[in-house]
């Protein structure tokens, strides 16, 4: 059987870890659904569009490129309403609107942006279709928030491979992609992985503290399901 664990929203949540956004941090440690919230704070038809638009927003998503996306055209093809739109989001979330103007001001400046685990990032400056100096905006905001969500990942991949050997739990680990762990094992040792993951996930700021030195603030949690393939896959009840 497989069982496969999903960090939570892993984005949004180093995202705010990064910015030290407090308005997104509280939704977290509230336990709010933070996607529900904005809906109604956005005037939003759905849910569904309100997530969608969160994890392509915390990216510099433009308004054109909203009102020309069909999985947002049939709420507004108008570029202004979805400019609108972006200015709420980060109003809303003005720490994380904060955080990335530092970043675009190292990257014009020349400098990398440097994550709290090693990482570093040096960004060329883009030209625009006049040839002048741009800034590679959507790179310079997205790469922080994936390689330091695959930091974390990797950190809860051997803390997960450490706490099954030493439970002597017979698996094999066959796959991690973006925020996924994939394990296969017998059915009747699902449930004690899950809840290894479970602790993996609660300890990653723990964890992060002690190898680099770091205080990290949001809270991490996963979600596990299981099934015979990646197709049929059932939550735990």
């Amino acid at each position: 059987m497989l069982l496969q664990c999903d960090a939570a929203q892993l984005e949004w949540r180093v995202a705010l870890e990064l910015s030290n956004d407090l308005v997104g941090i509280a939704e977290v440690l509230n336990g709010d659904d933070t996607h529900a919230n904005n809906q109604t704070a956005f005037d939003l038809p759905s849910r569904l569009i309100a997530k969608i638009f969160l994890f392509r927003t915390i990216f510099r998503g433009s308004g054109w490129a909203f009102a020309n996306d069909p999985d947002f055209m049939h709420v507004s093809s108008s570029q202004q309403f979805w400019d609108g739109m972006n200015e709420k989001f980060y109003a809303k979330y003005h720490g994380l609107d904060k955080q990335h103007k530092v970043w675009m001001a190292l990257v014009a400046s020349g400098r990398p942006i440097e994550g709290p685990m090693g990482r570093s990032w040096s960004l060329p400056m883009g030209r625009d279709r006049h040839g002048g100096l741009k800034l590679p905006i959507n790179q310079l905001v997205n790469l922080p928030v994936q390689g330091t969500g695959a930091d974390v990942m990797t950190i809860a991949r051997i803390s997960a491979y450490k706490r099954v050997k030493r439970e002597k739990i017979p698996c094999d680990f066959i796959s991690t992609v973006h925020d996924s762990i994939v394990v296969d094992t017998k059915e009747k040792y699902l449930k004690p992985i899950a809840e290894i993951f479970d602790g993996v996930f609660a300890d990653i700021p723990k964890n992060i503290k002690s190898v680099f030195g770091y205080e990290w603030k949001v809270p991490m949690s996963c979600e596990s399901k299981y099934g015979p393939n990646m197709k049929e896959m059932s939550k735990f009840k």
